[in-house]
């Protein structure tokens, strides 16, 4: 039986947390996205792989077609199973999925872009955030909980926790001078930006400046976990800017009932 290469986060007991991982041993190196054009049939194997895993069925599944944007979506009980097998009815058009349920899996994926997932033990809140450069100059942190401090003005933000999975280091996100201006126009990501002599282009800390951006929504410090886990260099890495790879992370989260 193939088992997927998971790679799970410290949390509470009734919740499951983790990023799958790019193992050349299991098929399509372990993808689990439909997106990315790869045989449809093989894909949902891995991901009922996934499901056994974790010990939940695959309609229990919710997945977004990403397109970089600052949308987030709340998924109700209803959406289970949205995108699970079929990317046509997948959640369109959100970067970000959260929920109160229980027994829903949700997350994002991502090939160098930041993962966020967090959760908050009062309120049930789990979710995941996808912030790739597009998604972070746009501050879809920000965007994402306001929708949900809209919803439930009552949160407090000091109770959530964030885990950032792998994604691109500093040092291996080499960008032009249009995509640097972008990151400063935010105010507040210059620390996160440098100039590289040798190779003539600016090095940016994305995963750094999505810290940034949960800590100015509230998110306290010491519960923001980041990874320094370089998908550009990783062995079990997806990196889109690497290779144009077809494969990638799932960034996952979901509560026991």
């Amino acid at each position: 039986m193939n088992l997927m290469t998971i790679q799970f986060y410290d949390t509470p007991e009734n919740l499951i947390a983790g990023t799958t991982l790019k193992d050349n041993q299991q098929t399509l190196n372990g993808n689990l996205a439909l997106h990315t054009g790869e045989d449809a049939t093989q894909v949902v194997e891995n991901r009922r792989t996934l499901a056994d895993a974790l010990q939940v069925d695959v309609d229990q599944f919710v997945f977004a077609n990403q397109t970089h944007s600052k949308k987030a979506y709340r998924v109700t009980v209803g959406d289970r199973g949205r995108g699970s097998l079929s990317t046509e009815d997948a959640v369109d058009d959100v970067d970000a999925l959260y929920t109160y349920e229980s027994d829903v899996v949700v997350g994002v994926f991502t090939a160098d872009c930041v993962p966020v997932i967090f959760y908050d033990e009062d309120t049930g809140l789990i979710g995941a955030i996808h912030s790739g450069w597009k998604g972070t100059v746009q501050d879809i942190v920000s965007a994402t909980f306001a929708q949900i401090k809209n919803e439930n003005p009552d949160i407090y933000m000091g109770n959530i926790k964030a885990i950032l999975g792998p994604s691109i280091a500093q040092k291996s996100f080499e960008v032009d001078k249009d995509v640097a201006d972008q990151f400063k126009a935010l105010g507040y990501a210059d620390d996160f930006i440098q100039w590289d002599d040798k190779g003539q282009k600016y090095l940016v800390d994305n995963q750094a400046t999505v810290a940034e951006q949960l800590k100015r929504v509230g998110v306290l410090e010491n519960n923001i976990t980041v990874s320094d886990q370089d998908t550009f260099e990783m062995v079990d890495g997806f990196s889109y800017r690497l290779d144009k790879t077809l494969g990638r992370h799932f960034n996952f989260i979901t509560r026991k009932g």
